[in-house]
């Protein structure tokens, strides 16, 4: 009848020892595999947040150049004048009154 039993734990490390060279390139192709999708996913977070960076940077430089805007406005020379007449009381002083100050 049956002449033995056959150890299936047995004959499946045999038969992986006989074919260990297929047996790498299987580990090394799904090592391979594994690697791609870990480098996939961090190239697609890294390019959302370099997308995310260059649109706050768009917005900062629109503020900037708002800033600079309200700067030179505010800065004008007439506007400085005006508040130096209306608020303060302030008037330029007629040429005979005006002192020259000089450094000894």
């Amino acid at each position: 009848m049956i002449a033995g039993r056959i150890n299936l734990a047995k004959e499946i490390g045999q038969d992986l020892l006989r074919h260990k060279w297929q047996l790498l390139l299987t580990l090394v192709t799904l090592s391979s595999a594994l690697l791609v999708i870990v480098i996939t996913q961090g190239t697609r977070q890294l390019t959302s947040e370099y997308n995310e960076l260059m649109a706050e940077q768009d917005r900062l430089d629109i503020e900037w150049r708002h800033l600079l805007l309200e700067q030179s406005t505010l800065m004008e020379h007439s506007r400085i004048e005006a508040l130096a007449r209306d608020k303060l009381d302030m008037q330029r002083p007629a040429p005979a009154q005006e002192k020259l100050v000089t450094q000894r």
